[in-house]
């Protein structure tokens, strides 16, 4: 793994304490079905991000970066979601899933270049995450 990936995954590492924190903090005011959508939101920004980041790493295996995107977006899903019940839970626990899933696809289908553009937009739209919990509990 090369500098660029390393900061990709520490960069999501470190927003997604930031999201626990946070959702953690501001867990009373937020409502169930916001919390459902927070976590959708993030997971599956994050499992984008992780599949397109793999699929590329890995290209032209694709079963090792869908296995390795899969496990980490659920898993990311998961936790994003376990501050505010066990639907939400589930929700990105299955969100973080599938966009592995289609992530890894997508990085497997595009250049070196083109994932790049990609990996920012995403993990730009994860940062938006914050936002947006803090916009919902007011």
């Amino acid at each position: 793994m090369g500098f660029y990936q390393m900061f990709v995954l520490v960069s999501l590492m470190f927003l997604l304490l930031i999201v626990i924190m946070v959702s953690r903090i501001m867990k009373k005011t937020i409502k169930p079905m916001q919390g459902m959508t927070i976590s959708m939101f993030f997971s599956m920004n994050v499992g984008l991000t992780l599949g397109i980041l793999f699929g590329v790493t890995f290209q032209g295996n694709l079963f090792y970066s869908t296995i390795i995107s899969i496990i980490l977006g659920a898993s990311i899903g998961f936790l994003s979601g376990c501050n505010f019940g066990l639907l939400p839970m589930l929700e990105g626990l299955m969100a973080g899933l599938m966009a592995g899933m289609m992530g890894a696809m997508l990085g497997e289908m595009v250049d070196g270049g083109q994932s790049i553009v990609l990996i920012r937009i995403f993990l730009l739209l994860s940062i938006f995450t914050y936002f947006f919990i803090c916009a919902t509990s007011k």
